[in-house]
């Protein structure tokens, strides 16, 4: 059965849905207005750990290309307690329908100034054998 969300709950994952549109269509300038530019992305695969601020993560985002990107998120878990946030759900990531890797996001948020922001992500990136 689907989580019952509550209307800060149903805020949040739409904040998150809106941020991954944007990844989608390779217009990270919007996405500014959605992180906290000091928070943190933390991705660990295979061991590795890589770490970027928010904004440095938008920076290096990739802007052209035709190849069609789609991340699906499965099962999010989200919960809020006064001005926190959290949403935990699995994920896969498509480039033209196919999947190059999945794995497990846990976006923070923070509640500041009347509107929820991105505060930091984690993922754990499992790329296919091959």
């Amino acid at each position: 059965m689907p989580q019952q969300l509550t209307p800060d709950e149903q805020a949040v994952l739409d904040l998150f849905h809106a941020f991954l549109r944007g990844m989608e269509q390779r217009q990270p300038e919007p996405l500014r207005d959605m992180i906290m530019p000091e928070g943190m992305g933390t991705r660990i695969s295979k061991g590795e750990v890589q770490r970027l601020t928010l904004a440095g993560l938008l920076d290096i985002f990739p802007t052209e290309g035709t190849s069609v990107l789609e991340e699906r998120i499965y099962d999010p878990l989200v919960r809020t307690d006064g001005d926190i946030g959290i949403i935990w759900c699995a994920y896969d990531f498509r480039v033209d329908g196919r999947i190059t890797h999945s794995g497990t996001n846990i976006i923070n948020l923070a509640h500041i100034d009347g509107r929820w922001m991105i505060s930091g992500v984690s993922d754990s990136a499992r790329f296919p054998e091959g």
